[in-house]
């Protein structure tokens, strides 16, 4: 309770993937806050207490089924106060497995864009290979464009993109394992 650094690491992990998640089901960007703020400090709170378990599922998928009841709770209270009609907003709120697949996307954005922050942090690189790859796989430049763009040639783009497509690739599997199960 008292980890500044835990709580910081946990927090960057996870609040920005709850709130995706809850957005994309509907809940305005204030209500997604809540209940990302509500599932961290429940997950925390069941932590100390001993309630996960490892051996029975990832880190993550345990942040989902608390999201799930956090996101599903803020529907109902968002319907109770703004009277939205029934047909429109289910009671029950989202199916877990919708939650789910929110979350997942949420988070392979999460981890992707950590990879490529900590790849472009790294140095090493050409900066124009960095330039080629993000024009061509992240934007959908053409490669002739985006030769033009950087100084390279057409060829030099393709491998400036296999390349750091190959890094990339290395650290998402590397920070997907780290984010999923908690180390």
């Amino acid at each position: 309770s008292g980890d500044v650094e835990a709580w910081r690491l946990f927090d960057g992990r996870f609040r920005g993937v709850v709130v995706a998640a809850g957005v994309r089901l509907g809940l305005s960007e204030p209500d997604a806050e809540e209940a990302a703020q509500e599932t961290l400090v429940q997950a925390v709170r069941d932590y100390q207490a001993g309630r996960y378990d490892r051996t029975k599922g990832r880190l993550s998928s345990w942040i989902v089924a608390i999201a799930h009841h956090r996101i599903t709770d803020a529907k109902r209270s968002r319907r109770r106060v703004h009277e939205i009609d029934p047909e429109v907003l289910s009671e029950h709120g989202p199916e877990e497995d919708e939650v789910a697949e929110a979350f997942e996307l949420a988070m392979e954005r999460r981890i992707f864009e950590e990879a490529w922050t900590r790849l472009q942090a790294e140095g090493g690189s050409d900066p124009r290979t960095l330039q080629a790859f993000e024009l061509t796989a992240m934007r959908g430049v053409p490669a002739k464009e985006a030769a033009a763009q950087t100084g390279l040639s057409v060829e030099q783009v393709y491998v400036a993109k296999n390349r750091v497509a190959n890094r990339l690739r290395n650290m998402v599997e590397e920070i997907d394992r780290v984010f999923r199960d908690g180390w």
